[in-house]
């Protein structure tokens, strides 16, 4: 072992046979040489255990394979760096040259790389927060990845069958290796891998250990743990290619077989997927028992456990994201990654696991406990200050982690894992209470501390995703348990308020931010963010407006009283969005004109493509109360009408358009728009027609207000005709005053050939006889 370090450092200082430098590299550029030499010696086997050797001495030099405490020392940066290259490239010498090792040795470095990832190796060393030594992250993480890979490769029966007979030199290297770690942990098949990484999951919330054992070694077994869950999901990575990096020479068909074989189990035995579920579940358990039965300041500030919980979520969420029954045309594992996020099948949002998933998923009472772990977890505005930013920073890793969790748990479909409908009513439940919960106690502190709450600070970037977080989980929530299921639980007036609520407050907010900008949308700290959690509450409003069962017109009194529900408490959103849309438009524009500002064609195409299915989404929000919604345009209209009359009327006095003409301009064009998409549909393609929430407004015995809304759609009508006649005379005497906008007639020539085609060109017999008042 002696000399091995010195003579792979001087190797790959060395430029290999007939190498030629890439273009516009300098031929001594020593980047360069190094990763060429690695190729290199990679390709050529490794013929001197150069790699291997190497680890083993480098680790032995700093201490990292002894039992003395004392001995380990930080290893150095060009340490750090050339160990990561021999655990990466160990891995790839074997992988590619399977058959030319003997199965001993491969299950020697298998087991060693898994003990010096896990920390085994130097665990009497210590690990904890007083001068603790321990392997950099870069290289703990490339021994488990290198573990997790030989794991793999031998995991189908056959695969580890004896090529070739062990020779001196490999005896040689494995009696090595296994005197580096006396005690090393031997593994033989994968139903003992999972029994031991489960003892050291739980290891950490022995009660035993947590009340008479030193708190030196509680740090040190969750050192082990993080690091034995880490391992658990580079091994999920590994058969479901997604998360892999290595490269393994083998056909296709070779990973298919592992996917296949990890999924279902070999020839009786329990599947890898199954096991890790368990384990992951079982630690996530107790770790959600330990912190609820730990609720100090203390607890919660510690950062080895924050980072624990955060490794163990991170499982559930791998074995979660599973995609059953990969087909032939969802993976390239030769390259050891997916071919593309669309061609890997992942575009749905819905889980569909397997029935014997259910006893460990479908558990109300855990998903309520999960949620309390969550609340206590979680940053608070008034306690977040006083927190240390290394330890917010973690335990806004792990809330993040939790919330990402709870989505799929939200995103169980509906299948044989619920034994009926009132399970699924009751699974749903759960899950929304918790995230109600959750999000009233956002809002209340955002009444009560708000003062407290700055765009620089961690704080707001962790209620920020938060926020996000939690409306995409209602989104989801309401596109798989749709309107019928939730219309029947007692939350479901809370939930349609809570929505409403929030999305007040992200739209007001958001104008707030608008005017102290001064109407500049790229200075706007909290845009971005904000847009992304009212999309999200404008895809509940259309997942629940495109339910059958209330689109489709049922006669049942749940359905009317669902309808009633949301024409009452979720509706009076619209006319916020709209008013606040309409504002913040105008202000963006006052500022473009004021400061001349030269806008891109790309972007503000892309931007007005986004706003188009913003304002088609909200329609839909409008739609739940025609009338109400009308109402609340109108009187927008009727307040910006006088001012856009007046503007008309001083076409031909000369001069510019200045930014206030400007705004006025846009405020009335953005009107035109939600109104167009309020009361029309794009049917581009189909026969144009009247929106069936409209007709069942202005039907006689479809709403108690049919007459009035049908007379304030009219008098909306007439309001526009007015303009655009009041605008087409002015231009045809003043052709070029830009007061006279060309884009405000094009919008309006939109709106009416939209309105037309619906309102005006259907002969009555294309609808009832109690459909025709709109007409």
């Amino acid at each position: 072992m002696d000399g091995a370090t010195n003579e792979l450092r001087l190797v790959l200082s060395t430029p290999p046979p007939n190498w030629q430098p890439p273009l516009g590299t300098a031929p001594n550029n020593p980047i360069a040489i190094l990763h060429a030499s690695l190729e290199h010696v990679r390709d050529n086997g490794d013929e001197r255990y150069l790699f291997l050797r190497t680890i083993l001495e480098v680790l032995h030099s700093r201490g990292f394979l002894n039992d003395s405490a004392s001995s380990a020392a930080p290893l150095s940066g060009e340490e750090e760096q050339l160990l990561f290259h021999c655990v990466t490239g160990l891995r790839h010498v074997i992988l590619f040259r399977w058959d030319s090792f003997h199965s001993s040795l491969r299950t020697c470095v298998r087991d060693f790389l898994l003990n010096v990832g896990l920390g085994l190796s130097f665990i009497d060393s210590g690990v904890g927060p007083s001068g603790v030594v321990c392997l950099p992250r870069t290289v703990a993480m490339a021994c488990l990845s290198g573990a997790a890979s030989l794991w793999k490769r031998g995991w189908v029966a056959g695969n580890d069958s004896d090529g070739v007979q062990e020779s001196e030199e490999q005896s040689y290297v494995e009696k090595m290796t296994r005197n580096a770690i006396p005690h090393m942990q031997r593994i033989g098949k994968g139903e003992d891998l999972f029994v031991y990484l489960n003892s050291l999951l739980l290891a950490p919330f022995e009660e035993a250990m947590q009340q008479h054992q030193q708190q030196q070694l509680i740090y040190q077994k969750r050192y082990i743990g993080t690091m034995s869950a880490s391992f658990l999901s580079l091994l999920v990575g590994e058969f479901t290619g997604g998360n892999s990096s290595a490269r393994y020479n083998l056909p296709v068909e070779f990973h298919r077989s592992c996917h296949r074989v990890f999924e279902n189990g070999n020839h009786g035995d329990q599947s890898g997927l199954d096991a890790t579920l368990h384990l992951s579940m079982t630690a996530l358990s107790s770790l959600v028992g330990y912190v609820l039965n730990n609720t100090s300041s203390n607890t919660l500030q510690d950062q080895s456990l924050m980072e624990f919980g955060t490794c163990i979520i991170n499982v559930t969420f791998d074995v979660l994201s599973w995609e059953f029954g990969a087909g032939s045309n969802k993976w390239d594992f030769s390259s050891g990654a997916n071919v593309s996020a669309k061609d890997s099948g992942r575009g749905g949002v819905l889980l569909r696991p397997p029935q014997k998933w259910r006893e460990v998923l479908i558990r109300p009472d855990f998903l309520g406990a999960v949620f309390h772990v969550y609340t206590a977890v979680r940053i608070g505005v008034a306690g977040g200050n006083s927190l240390d930013s290394t330890v917010m920073q973690k335990r806004g890793r792990m809330s993040h982690q939790l919330r990402q969790l709870l989505l799929q748990l939200a995103s169980i479909a509906q299948g044989p894992i619920f034994t009926d409908q009132n399970e699924r009513g009751a699974y749903a439940g759960f899950l929304l209470d918790g995230c109600l919960n959750v999000l009233e106690t956002v809002l209340t502190e955002q009444q009560q501390h708000q003062d407290q709450l700055t765009a620089d600070s961690m704080i707001w970037e962790c209620r920020s995703t938060e926020i996000v977080d939690l409306v995409t989980m209602l989104s989801r929530i309401t596109s798989n348990f749709r309107t019928k299921l939730l219309s029947q639980l007692a939350t479901f007036q809370r939930f349609l308020s809570a929505l409403c609520a929030i999305g007040k407050w992200l739209l007001e907010s958001s104008v707030t931010e608008c005017h102290q900008a001064g109407g500049d949308f790229g200075s706007m700290e909290g845009a971005d963010w904000k847009n992304d959690a009212i999309a999200q509450i404008l895809q509940c409003s259309e997942a629940m407006a495109g339910d059958y069962w209330l689109a489709g017109g049922s006669d049942s009194q749940e359905a009317k009283a669902a309808c009633e529900s949301l024409a009452v408490s979720l509706a009076p959103l619209y006319g916020v969005h709209c008013a606040c849309r309409v504002r913040m438009a105008s202000l963006e524009e006052h500022y473009l004109v004021r400061e001349h500002a030269e806008l891109d064609e790309a972007r503000e195409e892309i931007s007005a493509t986004a706003l188009e299915e913003e304002m088609a989404a909200a329609a839909s929000l409008g739609r739940f109360n025609i009338l109400a919604s009308m109402k609340a345009l109108s009187e927008m209209f009727h307040e910006c009408m006088p001012r856009l009359k007046t503007l008309f009327g001083s076409a031909g006095v000369g001069g510019e358009l200045n930014a206030e003409m400007a705004a006025l301009l846009e405020e009335a064009r953005m009107l035109i728009v939600c109104a167009c998409h309020l009361l029309t549909d794009e049917c581009e393609g189909e026969t144009p027609a009247i929106p069936e929430s409209v007709i069942h407004a202005c039907q006689a015995g479809g709403s108690p207000h049919h007459e009035a809304c049908t007379a304030s759609i009219f008098g909306f009508i007439n309001v526009l005709k007015s303009i655009a006649e009041d605008q087409a005379l002015k231009a045809t005497v003043h052709p070029e005053d830009p007061r006279l906008s060309p884009l405000l007639a094009k919008t309006l020539l939109w709106f009416f050939n939209r309105w037309g085609a619906a309102y005006v060109f259907p002969s009555f017999e294309e609808y009832r006889d109690d459909f025709c008042g709109i007409l």
